[in-house]
């Protein structure tokens, strides 16, 4: 991923719906920024094999106003398929932005 999670390439843009970013198969060491009627609402980082490992999310479903955004998910392969950790974390803007 270049320098810390920094994508090493340009930024791929999916105007979509939520679910429409892979979590496999993607480009290697890239971001993927999804946009909904022209608002970014979720990022998705990468890694060397093409496999999710971070995402961003900006807005969302919020029905107990119990989020703070933007807010970030880890991603781990360890049993062989992705599973995303549902607790968020703080954006780190530092390895990945």
């Amino acid at each position: 991923m270049g320098s810390g999670g920094v994508p090493n390439r340009t930024i791929e843009r999916i105007d979509g719906r939520r679910g429409d970013l892979p979590v496999r198969g993607a480009k290697p060491n890239s971001c993927y920024d999804l946009y909904e009627n022209g608002i970014k609402v979720q990022s998705r980082w990468f890694d060397k094999n093409g496999n999710v490992i971070r995402n961003r999310d900006y807005n969302h479903q919020d029905a107990h106003n119990n989020h703070d955004f933007p807010h970030d998910h880890e991603w781990s392969w360890d049993k062989g398929y992705p599973e995303r950790n549902p607790d968020y974390v703080a954006p780190d803007y530092i390895n990945y932005n």
